[in-house]
């Protein structure tokens, strides 16, 4: 007779779509949080608990290390285990940040989420029913999760083993199961997909605001097929091994993922949100908000409330502490690249040309006149912040609303000596020092609030935060983070066209997206930057769309691998940025402090931070590597190819 789990951890959170409490690993035999398998499948409330769980191994997007960290567009303040990512020294026995939880294809984490869904699939049929408990919902609800998590890790690994039952405790520890091929694992998804679309409500509302829905798995279809369809899994030089190649008819992918994007495009539950106003200023608010708040154009998102300190990490929202300032007592986290900041478009449609490389200067503002979406997404030096600063001794006083402060400021002709201002000049590492008199920002790395949480490369992730609230280690933000928004459609759209050469349908996908936030549409655009409307620049524009408008929301790290542009954008130096502000001459500095160009002549200079993190890129990045313990237990499991 073979032995299966008799017991099952169970989450104690009720009505929360996201719970995180599991066993450490499913084949626990004495789990600390039991329940007997047979009582949880003779109660709905029971097993709508152990759906509930397999909510908690999503990647929670409002966690410390963002996947930007491992591309151009950011930098993680405290390392940990990045480096090893962008300077591709990870291997089989140093996982480094890919074995982290806020890892979105962590592959122990994803395969006990599959573990705990088969167990549902498998018992959910006999469960009997319950007033308030929609069993098919929940069933539906599995099966897009296991479909979402099995996508996460295909984007992560490639081909990975399809596990579609529960296996005993015989079974598992003689079993050698292989990877399957990308082409059997998207299929595999595509079928959970289906099933989830049959079950699945319209919406869900109330204390299931958060939970799957038809929309839901829709969107999830769209964004499978277009990364499959990508070059990645065409290409035969880099991607060498079968089980991460692609053999079919890559049109017909892009055809289905148009499809299904258009799907989701047209279904009347969801709608783009016109953030067209006044000011550039008011429309990059308004787009800030679709963001951090529940609205029409979510398809799927994470839902909070604000615990205590003491709660679970992973049931608070904890992106403003996490990734805020060090003047405010928060901890800079992943931080955006200048890369990242000279990408966002100027306000009549080019990109910027100047202060591009290590060493440039520019007395110039280079944070004026930029479109919406830099205002809503970057944090830099004279930005309002959203709430006041505390009085605690900070360098400068509140202002009205806050305004970051990254640089060095002089105060007076006779302003006190400060430490010197560093910057890299060249390959050497050499540190070029300057002497300044005056004073330095309250957010920078010299201030005198936890100066270790200090951002390097002068720049803020603002795009996750509600700016408003006093982020502390006592108090959260509550607003929902978005897994799926329909932009997201708009752009798998206009991809899909530009890979089947639709190109005037292409065009209708971006311009919705542009004209919504008061960009010139493609044409326009194209024609400001001296490009023809033609297939290639298309194609590079759209890649930028994607660049600006899906950052942050765990995009890049895929995008640039599918798209085999990561040789590139990986091993571009990391850059930061240096402003220095001098008084003019007769001018006084008074506080608090605001930036202003009245008083202050301002010098912008791009910083080399090549000392921090020498990135570069080996094409055994492509995919991540499998961690040794799995590849040793069951020897079937192929690795990546350029791992040992």
């Amino acid at each position: 007779m073979k032995t299966r789990l008799k017991y099952i951890c169970l989450s104690a959170v009720a009505g929360l779509t996201f719970s995180f409490s599991s066993c450490s690993d499913f084949m626990d035999l004495t789990p600390e949080d039991q329940y007997d398998e047979a009582t949880v499948w003779a109660d709905a409330d029971l097993t709508k608990s152990v759906v509930t769980d397999v909510y908690s191994y999503v990647c929670d997007i409002a966690q410390e290390v963002n996947p930007e960290a491992w591309t151009d567009d950011g930098f993680f303040t405290h390392v940990y285990g990045c480096r090893d990512i962008n300077e591709a020294t990870v291997s089989p026995s140093n996982l480094a940040a890919y074995d982290r939880d806020d890892c979105p294809f962590r592959w122990s984490k994803q395969f006990k989420a599959i573990y705990r869904a088969n167990l549902v699939l498998e018992n959910i049929d006999n469960v009997p029913q319950k007033t308030g408990v929609d069993l098919n919902v929940l069933k539906g609800e599995t099966y897009f999760l296991r479909a979402y998590i099995y996508t996460e890790l295909l984007r992560g690994f490639g081909g990975v083993p399809i596990v579609d039952h529960v296996y005993s405790i015989e079974e598992a520890s003689e079993m050698e199961l292989p990877r399957s091929n990308v082409a059997d694992v998207m299929d595999f998804i595509l079928k959970d997909i289906e099933q989830a679309v049959s079950l699945l409500p319209e919406q869900q509302t109330g204390a299931n605001l958060g939970r799957a829905t038809r929309g839901a798995a829709k969107a999830l279809k769209a964004r499978l097929l277009l990364h499959i369809a990508s070059p990645l899994f065409a290409d035969r030089s880099v991607n060498t091994l079968a089980c991460n190649q692609y053999t079919g008819d890559r049109q017909a992918l892009y055809q289905k993922a148009l499809d299904a994007a258009k799907e989701v495009i047209n279904d009347g539950n969801y709608s783009l949100i016109d953030c067209n106003a006044g000011t550039i200023k008011d429309i990059a608010e308004k787009f800030h908000n679709i963001i951090i708040t529940n609205n029409d154009e979510t398809i799927w998102s994470k839902q909070y409330v604000n615990k205590d300190k003491d709660a679970d990490n992973w049931v608070r929202n904890r992106v403003a502490l996490l990734h805020g300032p060090n003047g405010y007592h928060n901890w800079a986290g992943t931080a955006p690249t200048h890369d990242l900041v000279m990408a966002f478009e100027t306000e009549d449609g080019k990109i910027p040309n100047t202060l591009l490389k290590a060493g440039e200067e520019t007395t110039v503002n280079p944070y004026t006149n930029r479109e919406p979406r830099f205002y809503a997404t970057i944090g830099y030096d004279g930005a309002e912040w959203g709430r006041p600063r505390a009085s605690d001794g900070a360098v400068f006083d509140a202002t009205p609303l806050g305004n970051l402060q990254f640089g060095y400021y002089e105060l007076s002709s006779g302003g006190a000596e400060v430490n010197a201002i560093q910057s890299v000049d060249d390959e050497n590492n050499a540190i070029k020092k300057q002497q300044f008199n005056g004073m330095v920002g309250v957010d920078s790395r010299m201030s005198n609030i936890e100066n270790w949480n200090g951002t390097y490369t002068g720049y803020l992730e603002k795009k996750l935060i509600d700016g408003t609230v006093s982020a502390t280690e006592h108090n959260f933000q509550i607003c929902p983070m978005p897994y799926i928004r329909l932009a997201e459609m708009y752009l798998i759209a206009a991809e899909a066209c530009i890979e089947l050469n639709k190109l005037d349908e292409a065009a209708i996908y971006l311009d919705a997206l542009r004209g919504r936030i008061g960009r010139p549409d493609t044409r326009a655009t194209l024609a400001v930057r001296g490009q023809a409307f033609n297939q290639n620049n298309l194609r590079e524009f759209l890649r930028h769309e994607r660049r600006v408008e899906l950052t942050y929301e765990h995009s890049r790290y895929y995008d640039v691998r599918r798209w085999m542009i990561a040789p590139e954008t990986s091993s571009k130096k990391l850059t930061g940025i240096t402003i220095v502000g001098r008084l003019k001459p007769g001018k006084t500095a008074t506080l608090p402090y605001v930036h202003d160009e009245d008083v202050y002549n301002y010098t912008w200079t791009v910083l080399n931070l090549n000392y921090i993190e020498k990135r570069k890129w080996d094409n055994k990045m492509y995919f991540a590597p499998i961690k040794l313990e799995e590849t040793l237990r069951n020897p079937a499991l192929e690795q990546n190819p350029g791992f040992k």
